[in-house]
């Protein structure tokens, strides 16, 4: 392999959560590594974890990320920070411009992603599902804001690309989401890892390259994990996450929100980690071997 090294950061979904693979997988689980495989890519380090939120990735992965001298760095993250009552969007986007600019000021390409509405509030319908719905939108204007920093004045961003979750897997259909309706299944991670190829210019990205995907899980299957892991773990989350979320519809009914999804540029800017330019020299995104 003589591609790009490739270190990606994040939570659960980078982690690998509701993938499955097997001994062919060079890189282990997860869409990032599907996407370094598809990269061809000489080294992979994958330093995303369960349950990570951004002020977890600038206090444990982004200096290992930085000392890796990684060409590209993937970055998908903020599902957590909406799920917990001290959501604030404003600091998401400082954290994520704060982690993009020292990326950057490093020489590596940076890849994000924003994020669809997560699956089982859509179950909840009303009031929770609009709120969620919200919180959501707020973490991908950040993450639009981050990456349009970047940008030249063609509306480029030579250094920073950013892809869709939910049209990367729309085509997999329901098949595309893990038992958990939080995090993609096998099929779903290897169709954001052939996006974010496609994103980044990578030749031939195509899904026949990647490890093939196991078939989805029976219907007794998806009912014992509701039964004996879904609802504890909801339970276990509800406790942080239960009176924020009263907060926050309390809000909606009085259309104050769930906190200002219009974030401007000007919030953003002059934000870059301490001791880090604003952007590096501008080149290709995966730099030539």
């Amino acid at each position: 392999m003589s591609g790009p090294s490739v270190v990606a950061l994040g939570d659960s979904i980078t982690a690998g959560v509701g993938d499955a693979v097997g001994p062919d997988a060079a890189h282990g689980p997860g869409w990032a590594a599907h996407l370094a495989l598809l990269a061809d890519s000489a080294r992979f380090e994958n330093l995303a974890r369960n349950g990570a939120r951004t002020q977890t990735v600038i206090a444990e992965q982004l200096d290992l990320a930085l000392a890796s001298g990684a060409d590209l760095a993937t970055l998908v993250i903020g599902g957590n920070d909406a799920l917990r009552s001290d959501f604030s969007p404003a600091d998401v986007a400082r954290r994520l411009t704060t982690c993009v600019g020292a990326l950057r000021g490093r020489g590596a390409a940076v890849v994000l992603a924003t994020l669809p509405p997560i699956g089982l509030f859509e179950l909840c319908g009303g009031r929770v599902r609009s709120v969620m719905r919200a919180r959501i939108d707020a973490v991908n204007a950040a993450v639009r804001a981050v990456a349009a920093r970047h940008a030249d004045g063609s509306g480029c961003a030579p250094g920073v690309v950013v892809f869709d979750v939910a049209e990367a897997i729309r085509p997999a259909g329901l098949g595309a989401w893990y038992v958990d309706r939080v995090h993609p299944s096998p099929l779903g991670h290897r169709h954001l890892a052939v996006t974010a190829g496609r994103a980044l210019h990578v030749a031939l990205p195509e899904l026949a390259r990647l490890p093939a995907p196991p078939p989805p899980p029976p219907a007794w299957e998806r009912a014992a994990w509701l039964a004996f892991a879904g609802v504890p773990w909801a339970l276990r989350r509800g406790r942080d996450f239960l009176p924020g979320l009263v907060r926050a519809v309390v809000d909606d009914l009085r259309d104050d929100g769930v906190g200002r999804l219009d974030l401007e540029l000007s919030q953003v800017s002059g934000l870059s980690g301490p001791g880090f330019p604003a952007a590096a020299p501008r080149g290709a995104l995966l730099p030539k071997p």
